[in-house]
């Protein structure tokens, strides 16, 4: 295996790589070179090292000396966020770049902005263990001194989830390797106990800030640093069991290499290229290519994962990859935020086919709040139509305005009804609503190179690769708007305004409907009933699938009344996670993969997890 590293290593020397600066708001201005091409990307092995060697080359080549520059001409507050990664990635190459160089510029960040926080420390501690034995001598004092009683209670700092994930894993992978003296050991203990109550959390009610294709990366690299640096096996079994709930809940809704199903704190629309999917491209992926198609962001977080020697279980590879009898339906309830006995709060349906996922959630609060972390950042209605080729993934959002047009996060008003394929959707505003000023409108928001629909009696239809997509609107006016805003160039969106707006969706594979006109067959074969919808916010549909949904509108509370196939759909009961490969009762304490050959089981005990085959 080293001489096989070795040997891809002698490959990458022959080619000069370099990419664009991070996309971050300010951003340096500093030139770019050419990146690495495909071709030369190719020459790497489609291995887990061969990946792990096109990112570490791609961060590797932006330059250091500008990216310094740049945030100390512009004071910004978290340069190491910004430069670790590159500092972390020159270092793994050996002797390929200057070391001393990336020694200078990490002490002058650490004498300019000493704060011990969390961006930082995932790649700082990451840094200090892989590379002690060569740092000079005042590196090393910079590291010991943040065990000394004026800094160590930094690494318990609060915050949002991954925040606490990064800061206090890294931290305590630190306190328990380092072998440094510890001027507040009972922070070790804070932190180790904060761990076992999350990882509880996880294994009974699930998690507030579930599948985040935005921040799942950054915690999973704090959990990283515990599992490869912790000296006490009992910590590095807390992490192990950890980052295996994070990747068998990523497994079951990756979509080719798109975050699928509903998030809490995201919307996944790019393919590989988001902090989920990038650690998902190293854990599960295939060729190195896709490092090319990364942004910066995306990239300092397959960086850690590149790096460690963590392997998720094997058993979910074929879940991750879709290599599974589909199509499956899944159901997931989830908690609020910070929540360790609020269960049951929010209800997710997920649905994937061997062409496309689609997956709605259920918030129940009709919230007009516009700040901190809130229904903005929910991911309610996700449409994954597959791109063959696997380059660029299409992703469809729909849902009202209150704060985007692009249909992402949770509106007030917004509700949903899935079975399968087929979705009923309404937002019909209520006094409050109307005081709040929320939008009187809804929007399908798809990418704009699909052109527009084709028109079937009350049906927009688009091809979109190998998924037909169909929408039945209702509302005072329905209009095109092509781009969506001009934030949004690349997205157009189909418009149903007025105070009460309704849709219908039904997804169907071409596959299964070749031709335009076999799908219009099939749709005229499918029902519609709307006649008080109007008067009471009701809508029934027969769908393609021959599910039937009815729906009735909620008109001051955040949940519809639902009736799926002639039985009443029950919130309060939903496991954590039920599915045919994976299963997770509520407050069972037990995460089940389920495969044809044998089931892997996760249990939490009072003495720590434990595993079962």
């Amino acid at each position: 295996m080293k001489l096989r590293i070795l040997a891809i290593a002698f490959l990458l020397t022959q080619f000069t790589a370099a990419c664009s600066l991070p996309k971050t708001e300010p951003k340096p201005l500093a030139e770019s070179t050419p990146a690495p091409t495909n071709a030369q990307i190719s020459r790497l092995p489609a291995t887990f090292e061969g990946r792990s060697m096109a990112i570490r080359e791609k961060l590797a080549a932006l330059d250091l000396n500008k990216l310094d520059a740049w945030w100390q001409r512009e004071n910004i507050g978290d340069p190491h966020k910004y430069l670790l990664p590159v500092i972390l990635a020159r270092l793994s190459l050996g002797d390929r770049y200057n070391r001393q160089e990336s020694w200078d510029i990490l002490m002058g960040m650490e004498r300019a902005k000493p704060s011990i926080y969390h961006f930082r420390t995932i790649y700082d501690v990451r840094i200090f263990f892989l590379f002690r034995d060569q740092m000079p001598d005042n590196v090393t004092a910079s590291y010991r001194s943040m065990l000394e009683p004026n800094r160590v209670l930094q690494w318990v700092g609060t915050g949002t989830e991954n925040h606490m994930f990064m800061k206090r894993m890294s931290g305590l992978a630190f306190m328990d390797g380092s072998g440094f003296p510890n001027g507040d050991p009972a922070s070790a203990a804070t932190n180790e106990a904060w761990l076992r109550s999350e990882l509880n959390k996880f294994l009974t009610i699930g998690q507030g800030e579930f599948h985040s294709s935005t921040y799942y990366g950054y915690s999973i690299a704090g959990l990283l640093n515990l599992y490869d640096f912790a000296k006490t096996p009992e910590l590095k079994q807390l992490a192990k069991a950890t980052l295996d709930w994070y990747a068998a809940n990523m497994a079951l809704r990756l979509s080719w290499g798109t975050a699928g199903g509903a998030e809490s704190r995201g919307f996944d629309r790019g393919t590989w290229d988001s902090g989920m999917s990038a650690v998902s491209w190293m854990w599960w992926g295939d060729s190195p290519d896709a490092a090319n198609r990364m942004d910066e962001k995306s990239a300092w977080l397959a960086l850690p994962a590149g790096l460690s020697t963590y392997r998720p279980p094997v058993e979910l590879r074929a879940i991750a990859r879709k290599e599974i009898p589909l199509p499956f339906q899944a159901k997931f309830s989830h908690p609020l935020y910070y929540s360790y006995f609020q269960s049951n709060r929010m209800w997710e349906t997920f649905y994937v086919t061997s062409d496309y996922s689609l997956a709605t959630l259920i918030e129940p609060q009709r919230s007009y709040q516009v700040k901190g972390t809130i229904n903005a950042q929910y991911a309610t209605y996700k449409l994954v139509v597959r791109d063959p080729k696997g380059q660029n993934n299409a992703v469809i959002s729909l849902a009202g305005t209150f704060h985007t047009p692009m249909a992402t996060g949770r509106s007030p008003g917004d509700q949903y009804v899935q079975e399968r394929g087929a979705v009923i959707y309404q937002l019909r505003l209520n006094d409050k609503d109307k005081a709040a000023k929320v939008p009187a409108r809804s929007h399908l928001v798809l990418p704009a190179r699909y052109g527009q629909p084709q028109r079937h009696r009350d049906w927009y239809i688009w091809r979109i690769e190998n998924t037909w997509l169909c929408a039945r609107p209702w509302g005072d006016n329905i209009n095109w708007q092509n781009p969506v805003s001009e934030q949004d160039k690349d997205y157009q969106a189909l418009v149903a305004a007025g105070d009460n707006t309704a849709w219908i969706t039904d997804v169907a594979r071409v596959a299964d409907y070749p031709d335009l006109a076999s799908l219009k067959t099939a749709l005229d074969k499918t029902s519609v009933d709307d006649k008080n919808w109007n008067s009471k916010g009701e809508i029934g549909y027969t769908s393609l699938l021959g599910d039937r949904i009815v729906m009735t509108y909620a008109p001051n509370g955040g949940i519809a009344r639902a009736n799926i196939n002639s039985k009443e759909r029950l919130l309060k009961d939903w496991p954590a996670i039920e599915s045919p490969f994976m299963g997770q009762n509520l407050n069972s304490g037990v995460l089940e993969v389920k495969n044809p050959k044998e089931n892997w089981r996760l249990q939490a005990t009072l003495t720590g997890p434990k595993w079962e085959k």
